[in-house]
């Protein structure tokens, strides 16, 4: 079967992710500037519940599926994915569709127990109705990452996004002037109908691919094994990651409901923890993942692709495409960071017109290394298997967190929360990388991966914002200043990249050799 290769997959999701971030940013900055910092703040809260519910529901489903059937077309069992395939929609149908009522039935005792406000009641409700179609797209994408058809999921994700765009502009703008409530049962139904119409999306070209799909002359197109024990293998690998991924949604969960209390205890109102609260995570925080489209994409391909290299002992590959991976990493985090310093202000301004949210961009542009590499590695520890230690490191990031938050807020406010998020971010990234080190035996370069790719971006940054601030008239608009200015930025670092030596042809080989589709076999 023709297939496409890491990188290709990579850029089309790459490239999804940018276009889905890029609708999401639109719909975040809507909503924020419709219901206001405030408001903003209780919508967090909101999703931070609603957030537990799907990982309750779906939380390992899309790695296991990829992970199982990436290494059963590995040993050319190509029966077994069908077989692979409906366990994996049983389990999602009994995990999402109880999700579901539950949080339906008791919307009420849920709201009292964690936020204490019924403004959000009816928003969650409509939310919850989501569940079940967001589980089962989270298999079907598994099984199109794991055949290295990129292309569905992402196409699935773009046409997502655009209708809940649309819808939730819609509706938000009808219903927000009645009050929050409304504003929120809004958001809760866009969102909904767009996981519906994702999902019959996908079961339709599941259902097509399944129907097309043959075998290569020559394999056994057959092997025999019960469904028990798929089951009990697909469970297997499922539990450490959704063990992980409810550890970490109970932590989070805590985490985003003991920072507007303690905001509160600090002497701040309820309306202004809530803003406050809002400005960091509903503003602040989207802008600073918003780059990361290339890494969550390759986090996701890098799964079935590790996997696959290490069932079948290619350890030395293992290892040279989590060195290539590393080193991409950080030569694009250190640009974010850069961008992010020089040009906060002109982000802030455009997207929020508020000055604080820059202020707080530039000090948490800090720990986008960090938080790059932690996103990554998992990724990588994932497709190797080692899912427990993934699972120590963030029940020990987690309680870092929440003791911090406890005892710091209340005495120094939010920058306290922002050193906490700092020192957060170095912790499980170098807890991330240290064991990816043991596992792989790579070593460290110092020079490529950090120092080059720093002074590179650094110097790129200063010097794009004063030849932008020398040369563009003062008169041109915000928003072209700024593209101008990343674009000059990004220019100059590719250029003093390639001078110094951080990127070299063997780097690009590596790209065109990914970049060619695999030939069939």
């Amino acid at each position: 079967m023709k297939e496409q290769g890491l990188i290709a997959s990579t850029i089309l999701l790459t490239a999804t992710s940018l276009v889905t971030r890029t609708i999401g940013m639109i719909s975040i900055v809507y909503i924020s500037n419709t219901i206001g910092t405030e408001g903003m703040g209780l919508y967090q809260l909101l999703m931070t519940i609603y957030s537990v519910g799907i990982i309750v529901a779906s939380a390992g489903l899309s790695v296991s599926v990829s992970k199982m059937i990436a290494e059963e077309i590995a040993k050319h069992h190509f029966s077994m994915i069908s077989k692979v395939m409906a366990i994996a929609l049983f389990i999602s149908a009994l995990l999402s569709i109880t999700t579901s009522f539950m949080f339906f039935t008791f919307t009420d005792t849920i709201i009292h127990l964690f936020i204490a406000d019924a403004r959000i009641l009816w928003g969650l409700k409509m939310l919850s109705l989501s569940i079940p179609f967001i589980s089962f797209s989270s298999c079907f994408k598994g099984y199109f990452y794991a055949v290295k058809k990129a292309a569905f999921p992402a196409s699935a994700d773009i046409l997502e996004q655009f209708i809940k765009l649309a819808l939730i502009m819609t509706l938000v703008g009808l219903w927000a002037p009645k009050g929050l409530s409304y504003a929120y049962a809004a958001v809760g139904i866009g969102m909904t109908i767009g996981e519906m119409i994702s999902c019959s999306y996908l079961l339709t070209l599941y259902l097509i691919n399944r129907k097309g799909v043959s075998y290569p002359k020559g394999k056994v197109p057959f092997y025999s094994t019960t469904r028990k024990s798929i089951l009990f293998g697909l469970i297997k690998l499922i539990l450490p990651i959704a063990l992980i991924a409810y550890v970490g949604s109970a932590f989070i969960s805590i985490e985003n409901i003991l920072i507007p209390m303690s905001l509160r205890k600090f002497g701040a109102s309820t309306e202004d923890s809530l803003s406050i609260y809002g400005m960091l995570k509903g503003m602040v925080l989207p802008i600073l993942f918003f780059p990361s489209a290339f890494l969550t994409a390759f986090s996701t391909t890098l799964i079935p692709e590790i996997a696959r290299a290490n069932a079948l002992g290619h350890k030395k590959r293992v290892a040279y495409t989590t060195n290539r991976v590393i080193q991409l990493t950080f030569i694009l985090s250190m640009l974010i960071v850069s961008i992010f310093i020089n040009y906060s202000t002109e982000i802030s301004l455009i997207f929020y017109k508020k000055l604080e949210v820059g202020q707080m961009l530039k000090i948490l542009a800090l720990i986008v290394p960090f938080m790059y590499i932690e996103a990554v590695t998992d990724g990588i520890l994932k497709g190797l298997g080692i899912q427990m230690c993934c699972l120590r490191y963030s029940i020990i990031d987690s309680l870092f967190r929440i003791l911090m938050i406890y005892f710091l807020i209340p005495i120094k406010g939010i920058s306290a929360f922002i050193g906490i998020m700092i020192a957060s971010n170095i912790l499980t990234s170098t807890l991330n990388f240290n064991k990816l080190l043991d596992e792989t035996k790579i070593k460290i370069k110092v020079s490529n991966w950090l120092i080059k790719p720093s002074v590179s971006a650094t110097t790129a940054g200063i010097f794009s914002k004063l030849l932008i601030n020398q040369i563009i008239p003062t008169s041109i608009s915000l928003s072209w200043h700024l593209c101008l200015g990343i674009s000059l930025c990004l220019m100059i670092y590719i250029v003093l990249l390639f001078l110094v030596e951080a990127l070299t042809s063997e780097d690009f080989n590596w790209l065109k050799k990914h970049l060619s589709p695999c030939k069939e076999g």
